[in-house]
């Protein structure tokens, strides 16, 4: 151990001992902390404000980052794409430019990955380590926005600020060091093939009965908004005959009802209606009105994906078979959760086509800007952007804490 210091270069000149032996000690945050290896003298200097973007990468591109940097196998004719990808991504991350948050739909998906622990680690080491709500969370604060509105009698306000929905600071500058957890989730992956099925086979059926009918755009886009006061009614009875009926050979059956959905966001509009005055024998009757309220369809992320499966109905009646996959029903829940919030998405070819064509491009409203591998180059180019804007002071911290060039 001789020679070993905690401090690390570069080294400059102490101010104390007039020694060039001031080195980092430690830096995240907003600080970075120096420390003289010969007198201890210990400074403390504040980093830059910083306001990074957030890019929201589909499970796929995670998975290619992966194979770039264990040398697997990479997409065909693009192999280029994901080696710049991966430089730039790791970059424009280490010049505090940009954060690739993670979800619960990433996490669900890395856990029947065949290498769940090392591709988990990858992301969030690789980007950034900040995760954002989990979606049915997201879809509950929007819920309960819309709620507010409907029981004051205003107009809805949702804030679309990423801050809103991200679990942790942002802004912060990453640390120089990593701790990571290797946790096992592999326990679970049966459940969720088998509930990737389930999901998987309705949306065949479905899409078999768009097929026999010759369904519209504008007649499922209908019918999708006008199922959702009768889908919420539904699934809380459903709810209600699990408590009032618990099935006596699963004991963690009450358990698992208490974290349903439904019974989140009727404990949440019980919640409001109380601070209202509201008796609570009138409570669900007014809840039930809310459920059927007209603008229902305006919340972002029942708009989003009523459009989405809409434009795949579309899809369906014109003979394309392969959409419906076992992945689409994530994807959906991807744009319509998240594509409000983020600065831009990568996602599957397929649902960035739909969100091109009309009059998806022109009804619905977010802030993410869409890439897909369809155009790799825009990708590209809009992370060079990213990257050439980078404060001069930026550049330079991160050069001496992270040795970016």
């Amino acid at each position: 151990m001789s020679g070993f210091t905690w401090e690390r270069g570069p080294f400059t000149r102490c101010a104390k001992c007039g020694q060039t032996k001031m080195g980092i000690l430690s830096a995240g945050g907003g600080l970075l902390t120096k420390r003289c290896t010969n007198c201890r003298r210990t400074v403390q200097l504040p980093l830059p404000e910083l306001d990074k973007k957030a890019i929201y990468l589909d499970q796929f591109m995670f998975s290619m980052i992966y194979n770039v940097k264990n040398e697997g196998n990479l997409p065909k004719g693009h192999e280029a794409f994901a080696k710049e990808v991966y430089a730039l991504l790791r970059r424009c991350v280490l010049l505090q430019q940009v954060f690739l948050p993670h979800s619960d739909i990433h996490h669900d998906e890395t856990t029947v990955f065949h290498s769940p622990i090392d591709l988990r680690g990858l992301y969030k080491f690789f980007g950034g380590d900040v995760s954002v709500m989990d979606s049915r969370d997201v879809e509950l604060l929007q819920d309960i926005q819309f709620a507010k509105a409907y029981f004051d009698g205003k107009e809805p306000e949702v804030s679309f600020d990423i801050d809103e929905i991200a679990n942790s600071q942002r802004n912060d500058w990453l640390p120089d060091m990593h701790v990571g957890v290797r946790a096992d989730y592999s326990q679970f992956a049966d459940h969720i093939r088998t509930v990737r099925g389930d999901v998987h086979d309705a949306l065949k059926k479905l899409a078999d009965t768009w097929l026999e009918k010759k369904v519209s755009f504008a007649g499922v886009l209908e019918s999708e908004f006008s199922a959702i006061g009768p889908t919420k009614k539904q699934a809380f009875a459903k709810w209600f005959e699990e408590v009032s009926n618990p099935d006596p050979s699963n004991p963690l059956a009450l358990f698992e009802s208490s974290g349903r959905p439904i019974y989140r966001e009727y404990r949440e509009l019980c919640h409001l209606l109380e601070d209202r005055g509201v008796d609570e024998d009138k409570q669900a009757i007014e809840i039930m009105k809310f459920w059927h309220w007209e603008r229902q369809r305006e919340i972002p992320h029942q708009r989003i994906s009523s459009y989405l499966f809409a434009a795949v109905a579309g899809r369906v009646v014109m003979g394309e078979k392969r959409i419906v996959d076992r992945g689409l029903m994530n994807d959906v829940r991807t744009i319509s959760t998240y594509a409000p919030y983020v600065d831009a998405l990568f996602i599957d070819k397929r649902c960035a086509a739909l969100l091109k064509e009309e009059p998806l491009r022109a009804e619905l409203e977010y802030k993410a800007r869409i890439f897909s591998l369809s155009d790799p180059d825009e990708f590209l180019g809009y992370l060079r952007e990213l990257e050439a804007q980078t404060p001069d002071e930026v550049r330079e911290y991160a050069a001496m804490i992270y040795g970016i060039d």
